[in-house]
């Protein structure tokens, strides 16, 4: 990994967490009586850490994606291989303290799932996501777009972004009141996202407590 990724990620982070008004952006976001997803991407039925379910699968929907039949198919009939990449993926490791073996064991499964049909790279860290939220990090092309990580890098390029403790601490400034269940992962998914998407929802949060529309990104030295 080349510094100047690992300093252009921190330096994005850091610039979305001072945007005046984030964390009342955030809190929006998981307000329950709001249009997005909230916390019930996590807390929705059942979420057994080395289980696929029903339940895992509807969450994911709720983040703007749907599952074609073919892909449906496979997953409920082929959990086998789901459910034991699972297993080989601890519940309870955060990303910036996750070893080369773990990191690869996610990476595996997150091939498989991105070859099934429809699915993607995107979809697929949706649902790994949502079973292991502590561990891999949600990559859609907003997020993508914002941090520029190298290609093929963006997990190890900000699990090392993240080994800053004074930079998780800033992340955790923004965990709006009763959100103890989301994970940091989350939380910054959510700040970049909310911030940074051109949906109409995410506009509206925006102009609903005052967070100005973002100007264009400005490159960043190393």
């Amino acid at each position: 990994m080349q510094s100047e990724d690992l300093v252009r990620v921190r330096v994005r982070v850091r610039d979305v967490l001072a945007v005046p008004g984030i964390d009342r952006l955030v809190a929006t976001y998981f307000d329950p009586d709001g249009p997005f997803a909230g916390t019930s991407f996590d807390l929705l039925g059942e979420n057994p850490p080395d289980v696929l379910t029903l339940d895992d699968l509807l969450a994911t929907t709720l983040l703007d994606i749907s599952w074609r039949p073919l892909a449906i198919r496979a997953l409920l009939a082929g959990s086998g291989p789901v459910n034991a990449g699972l297993a080989a993926i601890p519940s309870y490791l955060d990303l910036w303290n996750a070893g080369p073996d773990a990191l690869q064991s996610a990476t595996v499964l997150h091939e498989w799932l991105d070859d099934l049909p429809g699915v993607g790279p995107v979809i697929a860290s949706k649902l790994l996501a949502r079973k292991r939220p502590r561990l891999v990090p949600i990559h859609d092309d907003v997020v993508l777009r914002v941090l520029a990580p190298p290609e093929k890098g963006f997990w190890v390029t900000l699990a090392a972004a993240l080994t800053d403790s004074a930079l998780r601490h800033e992340i955790e400034g923004i965990r709006p009141v009763g959100g103890d269940s989301i994970s940091l992962l989350r939380l910054l998914d959510v700040a970049i996202w909310t911030r940074h998407s051109r949906s109409r929802n995410a506009r509206n949060a925006r102009r609903a407590v005052g967070v100005p529309e973002p100007g264009p990104l400005l490159p960043v030295k190393a």
